[in-house]
Protein backbone atom coordinates (compact mmCIF):
# COMPACT_ATOMS: atom_id res chain seq x y z
CA UNK A 1 0.00 0.00 0.00
CA UNK A 2 1.29 3.47 -0.93
CA UNK A 3 1.90 5.75 2.03
CA UNK A 4 -0.23 8.76 1.06
CA UNK A 5 1.36 10.84 3.81
CA UNK A 6 4.62 10.80 1.84
CA UNK A 7 2.78 12.10 -1.23
CA UNK A 8 1.09 14.86 0.77
CA UNK A 9 4.41 15.78 2.40
CA UNK A 10 6.07 16.03 -1.02
CA UNK A 11 3.35 18.35 -2.30
CA UNK A 12 3.67 20.51 0.81
CA UNK A 13 7.36 21.10 0.11
CA UNK A 14 6.90 21.76 -3.60
CA UNK A 15 7.91 25.21 -4.82
CA UNK A 16 5.10 27.70 -4.36
CA UNK A 17 4.60 28.24 -8.10
CA UNK A 18 4.68 24.49 -8.77
CA UNK A 19 2.12 23.84 -6.06
CA UNK A 20 -0.16 26.51 -7.48
CA UNK A 21 0.04 24.97 -10.96
CA UNK A 22 -0.59 21.52 -9.47
CA UNK A 23 -3.81 22.82 -7.89
CA UNK A 24 -4.88 24.49 -11.14
CA UNK A 25 -4.31 21.24 -13.06
CA UNK A 26 -6.35 19.34 -10.48
CA UNK A 27 -9.15 21.91 -10.73
CA UNK A 28 -9.20 21.52 -14.52
CA UNK A 29 -9.69 17.77 -14.17
CA UNK A 30 -12.50 18.16 -11.65
CA UNK A 31 -14.28 20.94 -13.55
CA UNK A 32 -14.21 18.89 -16.75
CA UNK A 33 -15.53 15.75 -15.05
CA UNK A 34 -18.08 17.17 -12.60
CA UNK A 35 -18.91 20.52 -14.17
CA UNK A 36 -18.36 23.91 -12.57
CA UNK A 37 -21.68 24.00 -10.69
CA UNK A 38 -21.15 20.58 -9.10
CA UNK A 39 -17.53 21.11 -8.10
CA UNK A 40 -16.54 21.90 -4.53
CA UNK A 41 -13.17 23.06 -3.26
CA UNK A 42 -12.99 19.81 -1.32
CA UNK A 43 -13.18 17.88 -4.61
CA UNK A 44 -10.25 19.86 -5.96
CA UNK A 45 -8.23 19.34 -2.78
CA UNK A 46 -8.88 15.60 -3.00
CA UNK A 47 -7.82 15.46 -6.65
CA UNK A 48 -4.67 17.42 -5.83
CA UNK A 49 -3.93 15.18 -2.86
CA UNK A 50 -3.66 18.21 -0.59
CA UNK A 51 -5.46 19.42 2.49
CA UNK A 52 -8.36 21.82 2.02
CA UNK A 53 -6.47 24.42 4.05
CA UNK A 54 -3.42 24.24 1.80
CA UNK A 55 -5.52 24.67 -1.34
CA UNK A 56 -7.40 27.56 0.28
CA UNK A 57 -4.04 29.21 1.04
CA UNK A 58 -3.55 29.61 -2.73
CA UNK A 59 -7.11 30.01 -4.00
CA UNK A 60 -10.00 31.28 -1.90
CA UNK A 61 -12.77 29.69 -3.95
CA UNK A 62 -13.50 27.69 -7.08
CA UNK A 63 -14.38 30.84 -9.02
CA UNK A 64 -10.84 32.11 -8.59
CA UNK A 65 -9.46 28.80 -9.85
CA UNK A 66 -11.87 28.75 -12.77
CA UNK A 67 -10.84 32.28 -13.75
CA UNK A 68 -7.16 31.30 -13.72
CA UNK A 69 -7.85 28.36 -16.03
CA UNK A 70 -9.95 30.46 -18.39
CA UNK A 71 -7.39 33.27 -18.47
CA UNK A 72 -4.64 30.79 -19.41
CA UNK A 73 -6.90 29.41 -22.15
CA UNK A 74 -7.52 32.83 -23.67
CA UNK A 75 -3.90 33.97 -23.47
CA UNK A 76 -2.73 30.85 -25.32
CA UNK A 77 -5.54 31.19 -27.87
CA UNK A 78 -4.84 34.88 -28.52
CA UNK A 79 -1.12 34.20 -28.81
CA UNK A 80 -1.64 31.55 -31.48
CA UNK A 81 -4.07 33.64 -33.53
CA UNK A 82 -1.73 36.64 -33.31
CA UNK A 83 1.18 34.45 -34.42
CA UNK A 84 -0.79 33.27 -37.42
CA UNK A 85 -2.03 36.78 -38.21
CA UNK A 86 1.51 38.19 -38.20
CA UNK A 87 3.07 35.30 -40.13
CA UNK A 88 3.89 35.30 -43.84
CA UNK A 89 1.63 32.30 -44.45
CA UNK A 90 -1.06 32.52 -47.14
CA UNK A 91 -4.37 33.69 -45.67
CA UNK A 92 -6.01 30.32 -46.27
CA UNK A 93 -3.26 28.60 -44.28
CA UNK A 94 -3.74 31.08 -41.44
CA UNK A 95 -7.41 30.10 -41.26
CA UNK A 96 -6.54 26.42 -41.41
CA UNK A 97 -3.98 27.05 -38.67
CA UNK A 98 -6.70 28.26 -36.29
CA UNK A 99 -8.70 25.10 -36.91
CA UNK A 100 -5.62 22.91 -36.49
CA UNK A 101 -4.67 24.63 -33.21
CA UNK A 102 -8.02 23.78 -31.62
CA UNK A 103 -8.18 20.24 -32.98
CA UNK A 104 -4.66 19.61 -31.68
CA UNK A 105 -5.87 20.55 -28.20
CA UNK A 106 -8.67 18.00 -28.62
CA UNK A 107 -6.14 15.19 -28.80
CA UNK A 108 -3.51 16.60 -26.42
CA UNK A 109 -5.79 18.09 -23.74
CA UNK A 110 -9.39 16.91 -24.22
CA UNK A 111 -10.33 18.16 -20.74
CA UNK A 112 -9.58 21.73 -21.86
CA UNK A 113 -11.85 21.44 -24.88
CA UNK A 114 -14.64 19.96 -22.76
CA UNK A 115 -14.35 22.78 -20.24
CA UNK A 116 -14.26 25.42 -22.98
CA UNK A 117 -17.28 24.12 -24.85
CA UNK A 118 -19.44 23.43 -21.79
CA UNK A 119 -18.46 26.14 -19.32
CA UNK A 120 -16.89 28.94 -21.37
CA UNK A 121 -18.60 28.86 -24.75
CA UNK A 122 -22.03 28.04 -23.29
CA UNK A 123 -21.73 28.35 -19.51
CA UNK A 124 -24.13 30.75 -17.78
CA UNK A 125 -21.73 31.44 -14.90
CA UNK A 126 -19.04 32.55 -17.32
CA UNK A 127 -21.26 34.66 -19.57
CA UNK A 128 -22.87 36.46 -16.62
CA UNK A 129 -19.58 38.34 -16.31
CA UNK A 130 -19.26 41.33 -18.66
CA UNK A 131 -15.52 40.74 -19.12
CA UNK A 132 -16.28 37.30 -20.58
CA UNK A 133 -17.99 38.87 -23.56
CA UNK A 134 -14.91 41.00 -24.09
CA UNK A 135 -12.85 37.79 -24.37
CA UNK A 136 -14.92 36.65 -27.35
CA UNK A 137 -14.95 40.14 -28.87
CA UNK A 138 -11.14 40.20 -28.79
CA UNK A 139 -10.93 36.73 -30.36
CA UNK A 140 -13.37 37.63 -33.14
CA UNK A 141 -11.47 40.87 -33.73
CA UNK A 142 -8.17 39.01 -34.16
CA UNK A 143 -9.70 36.47 -36.53
CA UNK A 144 -11.43 39.33 -38.32
CA UNK A 145 -8.07 40.91 -39.10
CA UNK A 146 -7.10 37.76 -40.98
CA UNK A 147 -10.42 37.81 -42.82
CA UNK A 148 -9.94 41.47 -43.79
CA UNK A 149 -6.45 40.67 -45.07
CA UNK A 150 -8.01 37.99 -47.26
CA UNK A 151 -10.60 40.42 -48.59
CA UNK A 152 -8.00 43.09 -49.32
CA UNK A 153 -5.98 40.53 -51.27
CA UNK A 154 -9.18 39.51 -53.09
CA UNK A 155 -8.91 35.97 -51.75
CA UNK A 156 -12.13 36.20 -49.74
CA UNK A 157 -15.41 37.58 -50.99
CA UNK A 158 -15.80 41.30 -50.34
CA UNK A 159 -19.61 41.28 -50.60
CA UNK A 160 -19.86 39.64 -47.16
CA UNK A 161 -19.06 41.66 -44.04
CA UNK A 162 -15.91 40.39 -42.30
CA UNK A 163 -17.73 39.73 -39.05
CA UNK A 164 -20.18 37.38 -40.77
CA UNK A 165 -17.31 35.35 -42.19
CA UNK A 166 -15.81 35.23 -38.68
CA UNK A 167 -19.13 33.99 -37.27
CA UNK A 168 -19.36 31.32 -39.98
CA UNK A 169 -15.82 30.09 -39.34
CA UNK A 170 -15.95 30.10 -35.55
CA UNK A 171 -19.47 28.68 -35.48
CA UNK A 172 -18.40 25.75 -37.61
CA UNK A 173 -15.38 25.08 -35.42
CA UNK A 174 -17.47 25.33 -32.25
CA UNK A 175 -20.00 22.83 -33.58
CA UNK A 176 -17.29 20.24 -34.26
CA UNK A 177 -15.62 20.84 -30.88
CA UNK A 178 -18.97 20.32 -29.16
CA UNK A 179 -19.55 17.01 -30.93
CA UNK A 180 -16.09 15.84 -29.87
CA UNK A 181 -16.45 17.13 -26.29
CA UNK A 182 -19.72 15.29 -25.74
CA UNK A 183 -18.31 12.05 -27.10
CA UNK A 184 -20.36 11.94 -30.27
CA UNK A 185 -17.26 11.76 -32.44
CA UNK A 186 -14.03 9.96 -31.64
CA UNK A 187 -10.87 11.72 -32.68
CA UNK A 188 -7.59 10.17 -33.78
CA UNK A 189 -4.66 11.61 -35.69
CA UNK A 190 -6.24 10.39 -38.95
CA UNK A 191 -9.74 11.65 -38.19
CA UNK A 192 -8.31 14.93 -36.87
CA UNK A 193 -6.67 15.69 -40.22
CA UNK A 194 -9.91 14.84 -41.99
CA UNK A 195 -11.88 17.16 -39.69
CA UNK A 196 -9.43 20.02 -40.23
CA UNK A 197 -9.64 19.60 -44.00
CA UNK A 198 -13.44 19.35 -43.96
CA UNK A 199 -14.02 22.39 -41.75
CA UNK A 200 -11.61 24.46 -43.83
CA UNK A 201 -13.12 23.25 -47.10
CA UNK A 202 -16.68 24.05 -46.04
CA UNK A 203 -15.67 27.54 -44.96
CA UNK A 204 -13.65 28.25 -48.09
CA UNK A 205 -16.46 27.07 -50.37
CA UNK A 206 -18.55 29.97 -49.11
CA UNK A 207 -15.81 32.52 -48.42
CA UNK A 208 -13.36 32.35 -51.31
CA UNK A 209 -13.71 34.84 -54.12
CA UNK A 210 -12.24 32.25 -56.48
CA UNK A 211 -13.53 28.78 -55.55
CA UNK A 212 -10.60 27.16 -57.36
CA UNK A 213 -8.39 28.24 -54.46
CA UNK A 214 -10.27 25.87 -52.14
CA UNK A 215 -8.84 22.82 -53.88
Amino acid sequence: MIDTSINVCYKFYMKKEDRGKFIVDAALKVFSSKGYANTRMGDIAKEAGMSYGLVYHYFHNKEELFNVIVKEWWLSYYSEVERLRDSSLPVTEKITGIIQYLLNICTAHPEKIFLFTTEVSRGFAYHSDVSSREDFVKLFSLVGEIIVEGQQKKIFRSDIKPRYLVYALMGGIDAVLSIIAFGEEEISEISKKRMIDNIASLFFQGALANKAEAS
